[in-house]
């Protein structure tokens, strides 16, 4: 067995090679490796704390925590490199330290186990990560709400069934989206609060011998509250994971949807919309081809980041309570997928930035949504019941060859003798007034629909709900930073004392 093994004791032989190889693979050693700051953090609260409780001689903590502190700007500048014959990235920095000072580097790990150091490092990089990602969401949500205002007026037809369907605008799409991308914030906000607790003093999974102070590490990791269950805590790993990737998994469904209208709505034979062309690439062997690649990319993102949520899933399916090895594949699955969202989020604000309306294509493929103003101001003025008027302005839409353009006032008046056996008048200027593309949006009074003054007011009040997802994005970004910044300045006053 390898001379830097924490553990050996017990064994006659240990594990052979193969088995370092495995258990410490490439995949866990990079995720190892992008841990390894917040392990270093997280080390030195903890030893910090049983300086400062007298659990450690205080030569060995002196000893220790200057150590660490060396460390600690190596890695910052450099990087880690790791030993998989030495093991994951708590038996690599034990093995350097027990170099660097020699047996009282034993003192190193008293009152904790790797489990409950692994679950507070996993949890601290998700915090990093997830600052990096609220920063973004904001930002992607600030788009679509200028977007929405800036395009209130402009109308589109509103699609069902891929056909059109009702009038609606430009501004009213794009502040659809932004509403559901302030309920994702709403999500990762809660997820946050319920899974922000300092999983530091649940040891191996039952808690440890030594009166430690969980309040110490809960405030100087950033944490909002210690544990209250340690067995809960460690059953957390995982878990947590799967709290934050639902609403990751929610908010690449909402893109993919967006880029799907984006996609259908860009091609030439329909031409409602344009993006950049920076965000498109060309065909190997047709000249003609601007393919939007970047759209279909993002789309194709839903299975990768549901896969993540699978992977967590049945990992822990299987795994009975306490801490199971099964666990080290969520660190993999949690930063992939927040890294993931990062740059999905980053890529998609800068391409949907560019796109612009074809506002007269987007006029003519409204005209035909208007079947449905006829038919109710047919029976709003004539009181026919709407299921007759809906029947009378079919007929006569079949008659037309479906065009609301071709529709006559001769022919309505003849559907309505023919369905309801009243003689009714119509005229041309009804008809001309109620089919006024430029006047399709002018019945929708009330909030939530693609009025002009309802879309502004609605995204108004996105805008200031996004607004303080962000400010509170920073505040809990700040406390982070800050706490890890004031920890070493505390490490260094305890070390001049």
């Amino acid at each position: 067995m390898h001379d830097n093994k924490i553990y050996g004791g017990i064994y006659s032989q240990g594990p052979n090679q193969a088995t370092d190889l495995f258990l410490s693979d490439a995949q866990q050693i990079q995720m190892d490796q992008l841990i390894a700051p917040f392990y270093l953090w997280e080390t030195m609260v903890h030893n910090l704390m049983l300086a400062k409780n007298g659990l450690v001689p205080e030569s060995a903590s002196k000893k220790i925590l200057k150590a660490l502190i060396v460390l600690t700007e190596q890695v910052d500048k450099e990087g880690i490199g790791l030993d998989p014959t030495v093991g994951d990235l708590h038996e690599n920095i034990e093995a350097w330290l027990k170099k660097k000072i020699g047996p009282e580097a034993g003192w190193f790990h008293l009152a904790r186990s790797r489990n409950d150091q692994i679950t507070s490092d996993q949890k601290l990089i998700t915090k990093s990560l997830f600052f990096q990602l609220g920063k973004q969401l904001a930002g992607l949500g600030e788009v679509l709400g200028n977007k929405s205002q800036q395009y209130s007026k402009t109308i589109m037809p509103g699609y069902t069934h891929l056909r059109p369907a009702m009038p609606s605008s430009f501004g009213f799409w794009w502040q659809a989206y932004l509403l559901q991308i302030v309920e994702v914030q709403d999500l990762l906000e809660a997820t946050y609060n319920i899974v922000d607790t300092n999983p530091m003093g649940a040891g191996a999974s039952y808690g440890v011998n030594w009166l430690i102070d969980t309040d110490f590490t809960t405030n100087n990791l950033a944490f909002s509250k210690p544990l209250s269950n340690a067995l809960a805590a460690i059953n957390s790993r995982g878990l947590h994971e799967l709290y934050w990737i639902g609403p990751l998994v929610t908010l690449t469904t909402i893109l993919s949807r967006m880029m799907e209208d984006v996609i259908i709505w860009s091609m030439p034979e329909i031409n409602l919309i344009q993006m950049s062309e920076n965000y498109t690439s060309g065909s190997s062997i047709m000249p003609q081809k601007i393919n939007p690649d970047v759209a279909e990319k993002i789309r194709g993102k839903v299975g990768v980041m549901l896969g993540f949520y699978v992977q967590v899933a049945t990992t822990l399916k299987g795994t009975a309570s306490g801490y199971n090895r099964d666990t080290a594949e969520t660190k993999v699955a949690i930063i992939s997928a927040l890294t993931e969202a990062i740059n999905l989020v980053t890529i998609s604000t800068q391409m949907l930035e560019t796109i612009v309306p074809n506002e007269k294509a987007m006029l003519v493929a409204t005209k035909q949504t208007l079947a449905t103003k006829v038919a109710d101001q047919l029976s709003q003025k004539y009181n026919i019941p709407f299921r007759s008027a809906h029947q009378i302005i079919g007929a006569c839409l079949k008659e037309s060859k479906y065009s609301v353009d071709q529709l006559k006032p001769s022919s309505i008046e003849q559907s309505i003798q023919k369905i309801t056996d009243k003689k009714i008048k119509i005229t041309t200027e009804w008809l001309v007034n109620t089919a006024n593309v430029g006047q399709a949006l002018s019945l929708y009074k009330y909030k939530g629909t693609p009025n002009s003054t309802m879309v502004e007011k609605v995204s108004n009040d996105l805008l200031a709900k996004n607004q303080s997802f962000n400010d509170w994005v920073k505040i809990e970004a700040k406390k982070f930073t800050l706490a890890k910044q004031l920890l070493i300045q505390l490490v260094k006053k305890y070390l001049r004392n």
